[in-house]
């Protein structure tokens, strides 16, 4: 999957993103059971869920500068995988 977005926080800041996996999963008939997130080292995945398709992740930290990945993977009903990638800038305003 390509990159879903792009975002910007601070370093102290604490934010969510939304990973919303409906339309493969309309196109493939299944649903998600479950979830799995990584991210870069350097920034913190401090929280994630799944509900109806869309994976929701928490992040916290990251230095001044720095661009990190964050990637949510889903497993289907159907055993199908599928991942998913955001791009989060870290900068102090």
């Amino acid at each position: 999957m390509s990159i879903l977005g792009k975002f910007t926080k601070q370093p102290v800041e604490v934010q969510d993103y939304d990973f919303d996996f409906n339309d493969y999963l309309t196109s493939v008939s299944d649903t998600a059971v479950s979830h799995s997130v990584v991210a870069d080292t350097g920034i913190t995945v401090a929280f994630s869920s799944l509900a109806a398709g869309i994976v929701k992740v928490f992040v916290s930290g990251g230095t001044d500068g720095e661009q990190y990945k964050v990637s949510a993977t889903i497993t289907t009903g159907g055993g199908r995988i599928k991942q998913g990638d955001i791009l989060v800038k870290v900068k102090d305003f």
